[in-house]
């Protein structure tokens, strides 16, 4: 659509773009691109992977040793500031001096195109870089904060708040933490819109029938909030009881070990690992699949997952889905009413759950239908992108 002076000329502010594991960053660009604005990516690095979405695309990658032209400029910028943004982490203040002519790069490209207002995602260094800009060039400022941006995070998300017009984020639980964390003036700036998922491309297509053997699905990163070591003994204790067939899609730091373990526990030939599956074949992995799990935890250093995307995607391509009573999961996951839910960790309990899921048909049958209605009550792609697109317009002051 093309840009008037009434047009929404927004920039969002990322670490890499396009990133197979932030998809939704991807599907809410577009979305709110349809709804009329004006979109430029700010963006340091390239990613790989995710929806094909056509972006406008300004890139900073850092060369040699990582210090951008202009960073002194950029650094002075940074210990001027009031807020001193990186004050009491060394990690922060670090990435800031190392960006500094990325910020000085996209100040200048901000003014250039008019643009009025920046979104950053994620409350970590994506947000420090806007509100960089916003002392460089006439814009106001919000973010989205998702999981390891808020439970472990940088220190700073009480100041960014202050400094922000609006911080979006995806779930209730999260909003609940954002709020305890906010000065009592800044609560009100905080709102919880779902992520969307693409109900034509993750279709409803339910399988009356379980296969056999069944095949269960988890996706995501191989990282200790996932869970998959809680997976994977589950699958030892299923394994005692039926036959079954557990693939164990995606990557990460963790993948050695998970292989391991799954040797160690006599998973040879039940449990396999396809790894990274891309995003437009995720469809397909769903409509094969006879049950999803996400046994999410919460990780040593305190980190979690938010709402993960593959819950809603699952539910809505009709395959249920077995997960963790933990965080933003049972505002999705309903149990026995969406899907079933278990303590996480509780490797017992998530293999019963499992069986209980696979055996019970009526169960199945329920789940599959309730779960799709609620996917397009509450997580439709785009009515949640209106809902991104009109919220980014008040903080904007339009």
């Amino acid at each position: 659509m093309p840009a008037n002076d009434d047009t929404l000329k927004v920039g969002y502010v990322l670490e890499r773009f396009p990133c197979a594991s932030e998809t939704f960053i991807a599907n809410e660009v577009r979305g709110v691109t349809e709804c009329g604005a004006s979109v430029t990516v700010f963006a340091l690095t390239a990613g790989a992977g995710g929806p094909d979405v056509r972006a406008d695309v300004v890139y900073a990658r850092p060369e040699g040793n990582g210090v951008e032209g202009g960073w002194l400029a950029g650094a002075m910028g940074v210990l001027s500031d009031p807020f001193r943004l990186g004050g009491n982490s060394p990690r922060q203040l670090i990435a800031a001096l190392r960006h500094g002519g990325a910020v000085r790069r996209f100040a200048a490209e901000v003014e250039r195109r008019g643009i009025r207002h920046l979104h950053a995602h994620f409350a970590s260094l994506p947000t420090t870089l806007a509100l960089m800009v916003a002392r460089l060039a006439p814009v106001t400022v919000s973010f989205s904060a998702h999981a390891w941006d808020i439970y472990v995070g940088d220190g700073k998300l009480p100041q960014k708040l202050s400094r922000a017009r609006l911080c979006i984020t995806c779930t209730e639980a999260n909003a609940e933490r954002l709020r305890a964390l906010a000065r009592e003036g800044d609560r009100d700036k905080i709102v919880r819109i779902y992520h969307g998922t693409d109900l034509e491309r993750f279709s409803h297509r339910p399988r009356p029938d379980v296969a056999s053997p069944p095949r269960i699905v988890a996706v995501g990163r191989m990282v200790p909030k996932k869970g998959f070591e809680t997976l994977l003994h589950a699958c030892a204790a299923l394994k005692e009881r039926r036959d079954f067939r557990c693939e164990l899609f995606g990557e990460g730091p963790l993948a050695d070990r998970l292989k391991a373990l799954a040797r160690q526990l006599g998973l040879e030939g039940a449990v396999t690992f396809p790894g990274w599956v891309p995003y437009g074949s995720m469809a397909d992995v769903y409509h094969r699949a006879d049950l999803v799990a996400v046994p999410s935890v919460q990780a040593p250093d305190g980190d979690r997952d938010g709402l993960p995307n593959v819950v809603v995607e699952a539910m809505a391509a009709g395959t249920p889905v077995v997960g963790s009573d933990f965080s933003g999961i049972p505002e999705a996951v309903k149990h026995e009413g969406t899907g079933l839910l278990c303590p996480p960790g509780d490797a017992r309990a998530l293999a019963d759950a499992i069986e209980r899921m696979l055996t019970d048909a009526p169960l199945r049958e329920h789940v599959v239908e309730q779960g799709r209605r609620l996917v397009e009550r509450n997580f439709d792609c785009a009515a949640n992108a209106r809902n991104v697109y009109e919220a980014l317009r008040r903080a904007a002051g339009e």
